[in-house]
């Protein structure tokens, strides 16, 4: 049977049966931070079993799309695990218990699934001190026909779920095996559910939540009774289809074959080959779903899963010297195979190629250095006597190569060392607290802002919306050094720094003394000010009159209205489907950054530009209103991805072309803006661009710097302003002119060094050997030489190395039909022999040293070695 015929049975069987049929949620949790990624076939129903929402009817059936990293690390080493899977699910909220959810599972198995009585067996929770054996369902079972004899009862460990945090909902679960036969197990007479072996496959939990749990670990039962079951779609499919692996159904198939085509490997031929292509297979599935939903390639969170399957990868694929790129190949072909079920695949079809793609490109550009460092590091240690692989290192590849961890971790194991985790950790927590610390200030008055907010029992109330100035009292006060003060408000008309938007400054005044605000924190419902103390002294408990400063208000107002303007821009000209992916409003300028696959160019900004400057001309009104997030929603208020929101949100509203959730300042009109102009654009991750912009006074200040710039070229270049651009045209033609007289005296020094090389070769029967230490400016200039010589010589071996900036720098090459010589291997003897390392693929290698006094006695032994392997 089919996946696509399991599904559908599976959901045709319970809507049969009183079901509502609910379409798969997105990996991306609604409203659930206590995950990254949906996990389980129940999770988009927590609000429901929590008792939080009312459901749309009391009996319910869904596929759920699930992703799991707790195993990451496996996949591919085992036939099961995946981190990508379906799930099939029925769920009842206060409806059927467990006599309804055993027939269930009993009737589909047997007379829709047709899977033999004889060989299910089902395990139940066997009891403790807190909660008796289920005899319940046992009962129930052996009512539909399974014996006590194929009933196996299994510790808390394995038979009882939940609750998900210290309090909920929780109970004992239920499970169905299969017994695949004896020829598949271990062999012992006892062999039985709840074994290590192979024999019985779980295939279904039944959980039967009956429970509360109290803070104290009390357990009453619940009220209305709730069923929440399990089938892992890949693992049924297997069953049923009669393989021995998730990876050999028809799920998985289609892929594993595609891997074989690019790689040239049988599946089977060989376990390392069978690691790869289970890793291919796996994390195109993971790539493609992820990014269906939403999620892009970056350094935390869900963003750093993605990156990690990706990267991951590519990284198996060169075990199978399989040449990139390829992956966007896998992701299509996830496509091909899973759009029916999910649309929203086909519908982001180019969003999905282009972002992997670009990852894959992006990864493999520092691959080979990354790879280089890693085996220079490994190729230390072993010099050193040790099997540990310093965390420094690591930490270096993460930080510069953008190696994850856990692929570095991989390497050196197969390699037989293993990774100083704490080293790694230890370096990580030192560049966040630099980070926090550049950001925020020293660790002591950040630890003294959160101990006042903390003592201060009083909520803050922000009233910098509706009025620029207010009389109130401060509530505590806290003297730094220096004429520095920490305090709280009653009141407060200052914005405190949040979503991207930089605090407000401004004044504080009391009859005793006179402070300049700095510094605005909002943590939980207290607002903390950090001010400097100009005038005489504040106290706490007397009253105060808090003033913002309105021009700084006015130009963040401004900036965070353009931030506005520029997304609505961005939308009107590349498609809905661009995403903000973070901001950054100052006074000054603003940055802005967005999902998108490439640059824009210089024609785009410029039309960008035009749009936001004609919605500022124009003169839009600009109002703020609170309703509830649904409405929001209806209204078609844009949110950012990932951020969490109450049920009653803030939108931001200009004219009728844009509304936004939004906490910020903002100006009245558009007009207020002035003008705007776009300084950079750039990338700062993949897929990720970023935008750089001015409005208001600063953007007027750029124009008048321009047209200094302007005016001083003109008069370096002699003539007339408008005449500048024909003038730099022209000294551009007489620099190409001079660029290429110089090419052509580099060529003849090219000619010259390979006609050295050629003249210098050593013929071996039917391979010419070039080995050479010459003239050459850096790796680039040594992979010409490289080509022109290989192009000249037939079959041969070639190693070049040359002396730049004081250190050695060497490639290697040898043509396709030497099989027994390894280009790569050739250029780490040499790099050892050198006090550096290298490496590379069998056809071409590159590495380097930091001694080259050492250099041409290198050169000297692997001539001497490659000779004597030919037999010379």
């Amino acid at each position: 049977m089919k996946t696509s015929e399991l599904r559908r049975l599976f959901l045709d069987y319970f809507t049969r049966n009183g079901h509502l049929l609910v379409p798969s949620a997105s990996l991306v949790p609604y409203r659930d931070p206590s995950v990254l990624l949906t996990t389980a076939g129940m999770q988009p129903f927590k609000p429901y079993f929590l008792g939080m929402a009312d459901p749309p009817a009391p009996r319910l059936t869904s596929v759920q799309k699930c992703f799991r990293t707790t195993d990451i690390d496996r996949v591919g080493l085992t036939a099961r695990h995946c981190t990508f899977f379906e799930m099939l699910g029925n769920f009842s909220v206060g409806d059927y218990f467990k006599e309804d959810a055993i027939r269930f599972g009993y009737e589909l198995s047997t007379a829709e699934l047709g899977l033999s009585p004889d060989r299910i067996w089902v395990s139940v929770f066997e009891g403790d001190e807190r909660v008796g054996a289920d005899e319940e369902a046992m009962g129930y079972w052996e009512a539909v026909g399974i014996p006590r004899a194929r009933m196996v009862a299994l510790p808390r460990s394995e038979n009882f779920w939940g609750p998900p945090g210290p309090t909920g909902p929780c109970g004992p679960c239920s499970e169905l095996y299969y017994d695949r036969g004896v020829e598949v197990g271990c062999g012992s007479d006892d062999c039985k559910p709840g074994c290590d072996c192979e024999r019985f496959l779980e295939y279904w939990n039944l959980v039967f939540m009956q429970y509360n749990q109290d803070e104290q670990g009390r357990l009453t039962p619940l009220p209305a009774k709730n069923i929440d079951t399990g089938m892992g779609l890949e693992r049924i499919a297997a069953l049923m289809q009669d393989v021995d692996s998730v990876f050999l159904t028809d799920s998985f198939r289609p892929l594993i074959e595609l891997g074989e085509e690019i790689s040239g490997v049988s599946f089977g031929s060989s376990e390392s080959a069978d690691v790869v292509l289970r890793v291919l297979a796996d994390h195109s599935r993971a790539m493609a779903f992820l990014i269906g939903d939403g999620v892009l390639p970056g350094n935390e969170g869900r963003g750093y899963v993605l990156r990690r399957v990706i990267r991951r990868a590519a990284r198996f694929s060169r075990s199978l010297d399989m040449t990139p790129p390829f992956l966007a190949r896998f992701a299509e072909r996830t496509i091909d195979l899973m759009s029916e079920a999910y649309p929203e695949l086909r519908a982001r079809q180019d969003t999905i190629l282009r972002i992997v793609g670009a990852e894959e490109e992006r990864f493999n550009r520092t691959l080979d250095q990354g790879l280089i460092l890693l085996d220079e590091e490994i190729r230390r240690a072993e010099d050193e006597g040790t099997e540990v692989f310093p965390g420094r290192a690591a930490f270096v590849l993460h930080d510069t190569y953008g190696f994850p961890i856990e692929v570095t971790r991989e390497i050196v194991e197969e390699r037989g060392m293993h990774l100083d985790r704490v080293g790694f950790d230890s370096a990580m927590g030192a560049q966040r607290e630099r980070a926090r610390a550049s950001s925020r200030g020293s660790d002591t008055v950040q630890e003294a802002v959160l101990t006042l907010a903390r003592a201060d029992g009083h909520p803050t109330e922000f009233v910098g919306y509706a009025q620029d100035e207010v009389f109130t009292v401060i509530e505590r006060l806290q003297r730094l050094e220096d004429g520095h003060v920490i305090l709280s408000l009653r009141e407060s008309p200052f914005y405190a720094e949040s979503g991207g938007q930089t605090a407000d400054i401004g004044w504080i005044e009391t009859d005793s003394g006179r402070a300049e605000v700095r510094d605005v924190q909002q943590h939980g419902s207290v607002q903390i000010v950090l001010a400097n103390v100009v005038e005489g002294e504040l106290q706490p408990g007397v009253r105060a009159k808090a003033v913002i400063s309105s021009v700084h208000r006015h130009s963040v107002a401004a900036n965070h209205t353009g931030t506005h303007l520029l997304h609505y821009g961005l939308r009107t000209m590349l498609g809905k489907d661009v995403t903000q992916a973070g901001s950054a409003v100052r006074a000054d300028k603003f940055r802005f950054d967005f999902a998108y696959h490439e640059p824009l160019g210089a024609e785009r900004l410029r039309e960008l530009e035009a749009i936001v400057n004609r919605k500022i001309v124009e003169n839009h009104p600009v109002r703020a209103f609170t309703t509830s997030l649904d409405h929001a929603k209806d209204l078609g208020a844009v949110a950012l991805f990932g951020e969490k929101y109450g049920d009653f949100v803030r939108v931001v509203e200009v004219d009728d072309f844009s509304r936004e959730l939004c906490g910020g300042t903002h100006v009245h009109a558009t007009s207020e803006i002035g003008i705007f102009k776009i300084v950079s654009e750039g990338s700062v991750g993949a897929n990720v661009r970023r935008i750089e912009a001015l409005t208001g006074r600063k953007a007027v200040e750029f124009y008048r710097d321009r047209d200094t710039s302007v005016s001083e070229a003109a008069r370096l270049l002699s003539v007339q302003e408008d005449a500048l651009v024909p003038a730099i045209r022209k000294l551009e033609t007489r620099l190409g002119s001079l660029e290429r007289d110089n090419k052509e005296l580099m060529a003849g020094t090219t000619a010259d060094l390979t006609s050295g090389i050629l003249d210098g070769s050593v013929t071996a029967g039917e391979t010419r050997v070039a080995v050479a230490h010459v003239a050459a400016r850096d790796t680039e200039h040594l992979l010409s030489l490289l080509d022109q010589v290989r192009g000249r010589l037939g079959p041969a071996v070639v190693v070049l190395a040359a002396i730049s900036d004081d250190k050695v720098v060497a490639v290697a090459g040898v043509s396709p039909e030497l099989t027994g010589f390894h280009a790569g291997d050739l250029i780490k003897e040499l790099g050892a022999l050198i006090g550096g390392g290298g490496g590379g693929s069998p056809s071409l290698g590159r590495g380097g040293g930091g001694d080259p006094s050492r250099l041409d006695a290198g050169l000297e032994t692997i001539q001497d070695s490659l000779l004597a392997r030919l037999g010379a």
